[in-house]
């Protein structure tokens, strides 16, 4: 709210559309609105001169339909990584808008190699998050859109029950901006350390920031405030990473922070030296979310480690190019252990345990079981990455229907009011499907930015 605050208060229509945030969800809707005839503003909190909105700290894969994935195997493996939790119907506007949002990213200049293992994420933006990021932006400015950074958006202005502006302060203060329509693209809540703890617990301070300082939830606030419903603000996206970018916060923040990858041939040991994850349950693309967050909220110390042996030495992740590259190596267990902080008594019993298994086809008999890729850890040098849990962006925030309309919490649509990107819930939950988040924000940054559109025309 802007209570005590003095506004600069012009009373006329500056815009048609007014969209909140510049990231990939954001400037799809600028783009799209844009085209379809609307006068479009962006605000942005963060300067021009640094990496904002979590699109530049990505890796640019984009999860897409393709003659190898098909639509319904892309909509299983949403569906089923969030537990049948995830929307029907947001799903299946994600996954049959993926293929089109890619090609429209590819018309306005984004050049893709194929880098994913996995099918569904064939396609990564060449540069990353960061060329991505760069390039819709300069699409948004070679488009005549008007773009001001450091404007913090502070609520939103209703007129009865329409949404017809947002208090936003500057450098020079407090302006209201008058407009038609409103898009919140503002990201979600995990750089907020206040709301981090209050839906996530103590345990949120575990985790280590992956994207923009920048995603404090003030979209999710502002949408509040008016009305809006919000459901899941307890999940989020984890991303199991190296525990060197936390001794190195600086260097993790100039690279960008890679996921650990390809763990499953190995074993995951917390402090006690106790496996508490199957981490062959699927691909690595399908636990890393989920595995980052158990790790910093449930375990020890929010630490763990990646255990494995020599023969899987270029196997375990292959892509990392952070601190301390190489693994701690050890020519025996009793050796490794003393140069981790972990239970080294507790750590034989279970690599004992977890090969006995492998012998005698009993791998789904351990607690927890290791349901596939299981390899023996016998090849010396005996090897670990020391690990902790990411904070990528959050799953929960403000609900919306299939045409990005904000709902209420009678879930009644706020008219002037749209929504897209991380700071919207109802796809993701519990877990998550590597690059899939990039699509999703295409998607509903583009249908955000119609809806829109179509609804001040609607309105003149």
């Amino acid at each position: 709210m802007v209570d005590n605050l003095s506004a600069s208060v012009s009373g006329e229509i500056e815009c048609d559309v007014l969209v909140l945030g510049e990231g990939i969800a954001g400037c799809s809707a600028a783009l799209t609105a844009a085209d379809r005839g609307a006068r479009v503003v962006v605000l942005e909190k963060a300067p021009a001169d640094v990496p904002h909105g979590n699109t530049a700290f990505t890796g640019g894969s984009f999860r897409r339909t393709s003659e190898s994935y098909s639509a319904d195997r892309f909509y299983s493996d949403i569906m089923n990584l969030s537990g049948g939790r995830a929307d029907p119907e947001l799903t299946r506007t994600v996954v049959e808008g993926s293929q089109k949002a890619r090609d429209w990213l590819t018309e306005l200049g984004v050049p893709w190699t194929r880098r994913s293992r996995d099918p569904g994420a064939s396609d990564q933006a060449d540069g990353q998050g960061k060329a991505l990021a760069a390039i819709i932006r300069h699409a948004v400015q070679a488009r005549g859109i008007t773009v001001c950074r450091e404007t913090e958006g502070l609520n939103l202005i209703r007129q009865g029950k329409t949404i017809v502006g947002v208090h936003a302060r500057d450098k020079n203060g407090v302006k209201e901006w008058r407009c038609r329509a409103v898009v919140l693209a503002a990201g979600g809540f995990q750089a907020n350390p206040e709301m981090v703890v209050r839906y996530l617990g103590k345990g949120g301070a575990n985790l280590v920031l992956r994207g923009s300082p920048t995603n404090t939830g003030d979209g999710i606030r502002m949408a509040q405030e008016v009305g809006a419903a919000i459901d899941w603000m307890d999940d989020f996206h984890g991303g199991l990473i190296h525990y060197g970018y936390k001794k190195y916060p600086e260097v993790g923040a100039a690279a960008g922070m890679r996921s650990m990858k390809k763990y499953e041939v190995g074993i995951l040991v917390n402090q006690n030296g106790k496996r508490f994850v199957d981490e062959g349950e699927y691909a690595s693309d399908k636990t890393y979310a989920k595995f980052g967050k158990i790790v910093a909220l449930t375990q020890p110390g929010g630490i763990a480690y990646v255990i494995f042996d020599a023969k899987n030495k270029n196997v375990v992740n292959p892509d990392y190019t952070g601190p301390e590259m190489a693994p701690v190596e050890g020519e025996n267990l009793q050796a490794l252990a003393g140069k981790l902080d972990v239970d080294a008594r507790e750590l034989s019993e279970t690599v004992r345990e977890y090969n006995a298994s492998i012998r005698d086809a009993k791998c789904l008999s351990l607690n927890p079981p290791k349901t596939n890729f299981p390899q023996p850890i016998d090849t010396p040098p005996l090897c670990a990455y020391k690990v902790t849990g990411g904070f990528t962006f959050t799953f929960g925030g403000i609900r919306t229907n299939a045409r990005a309309e904000v709902l209420d919490t009678g879930l009644k649509v706020i008219p002037g009011l749209y929504a897209a990107g991380e700071m919207v819930t109802g796809i993701f939950y519990g877990n998550y499907a590597g690059g899939s988040s990039l699509p999703r924000c295409a998607v509903f940054g583009r249908i955000a930015g119609e809806q829109a559109a179509d609804y001040t025309k609607r309105g003149t």
